[in-house]
């Protein structure tokens, strides 16, 4: 899975961590396994560390994916995205407009940014 996640409940923080091509079948199977692990769908914080992989998949499959989508399937409303490639953060500014309106969302380059704009402590660790 080229996506791993962790929740930490005395953060109310979900982290996911990708590494390698992400499809949108994988982010489905995400969530899919989020609800069946059960982790909550009310997450206050959401960071996703996108540095160490890439989206295979382009502007329109993502559009078609998300758009409608209800609040609950972001699992929060505040998430912090961190990627390291230009085309990336693209395409996380284009999936911003998708949102529901409750949901926000901001792209960083570094760890700490997206910790201080989230308001939650980076402990050592979080992002391995």
């Amino acid at each position: 899975m080229p996506i791993r996640y962790r929740y930490f409940a005395d953060r109310d923080l979900l982290i996911h961590v990708g590494e390698g091509a992400v499809s949108i079948a994988e982010i489905e199977t995400l969530r899919s396994r989020r609800r069946a692990e059960g982790v909550p769908p009310s997450v206050r914080h959401t960071l996703t560390d996108m540095r160490r992989s890439h989206f295979d998949f382009d502007l329109t499959e993502l559009r078609d994916n998300e758009s409608g989508r209800s609040e609950s399937d972001y699992a929060g409303t505040r998430h912090a995205e961190l990627v390291a490639d230009p085309h990336d953060t693209a395409i996380m500014l284009m999936w911003k407009k998708w949102l529901p309106a409750t949901v926000e969302v901001e792209v960083f380059s570094q760890p700490e940014a997206a910790y201080a704009w989230l308001g939650v402590e980076l402990k050592t660790g979080d992002l391995d």
